[in-house]
Parts: C-alpha cells; sequence; structure tokens
C-alpha cells in the first residue's frame, strides 16, 4: 500500500535534492526546502503513475528541473514494499527528466 509518509531523493537535469510526501487516499502533498508538492496518484500491481504540481514558495530558491517558478511533473514508476522507484518528466517536454526514489517513513495510526 503507498498510503504513507515518504522521504524523496531526486536527481534532475541541474543536479540532485531531496524533500517529503504524504501519499493518502489518491492525492500527494509534500515539499522541499523551496517548493510544494500537491498531485494525485493512481497505483495498480506494484506500478505507480502520478501528476504533481511544483509550486515555488522562496523566490530564487532553484530546483532540479533548471525552471524559474512553479511546473508540473508526470510520474511512473515501481512499488516495493516501502521503497518506489519513479521517472519523471517536465509536462509537454518529455527530454526533461528526473529519476527519483522514495522510502516509505511511516504509514498512517
Amino acid at each position: 500500500m503507498v498510503d504513507g509518509f515518504w522521504t524523496v531523493q531526486f536527481q534532475g537535469v541541474q543536479g540532485g535534492g531531496g524533500g517529503v510526501a504524504v501519499f493518502t487516499n489518491g492525492k500527494i502533498f509534500g515539499g522541499d526546502g523551496g517548493y510544494t508538492y500537491t498531485g494525485t496518484y493512481e497505483e495498480k500491481d506494484n506500478a505507480l503513475k502520478a501528476r504533481v504540481s511544483v509550486k515555488n514558495f522562496i523566490p530564487g530558491v532553484p530546483n532540479v528541473m533548471g525552471r524559474q517558478g512553479d511546473f508540473e511533473l508526470e510520474f511512473t514508476g515501481t512499488v516495493g514494499g516501502d521503497a518506489m522507484n519513479v521517472v519523471a518528466n517536465l509536462v509537454g517536454q518529455p527530454a526533461m527528466k528526473l529519476n527519483a526514489r522514495l522510502a516509505k517513513k511511516s504509514n498512517f495510526p
């Protein structure tokens, strides 16, 4: 089951970073030191699909995609127990990719 609290480590076209994300009932909420993440996901047979809106809340903070301001990502990947491996691309720009590994830190009580 995907629902829970996850850490995220990612590598994009402009370097690496990390953050946290909560997956609950088909929705994603999370963030890092300069951006919030909100979106939706579907999981079936250990395959994950998601779409996430990434919004900047501290102007001037760089991101691993090399973008200014807000952007959207489409994710695909696999779920295996307490780990996920995903690849994402900027919506409408399939060549702009990032790789991410997520580790589940907690289920919900």
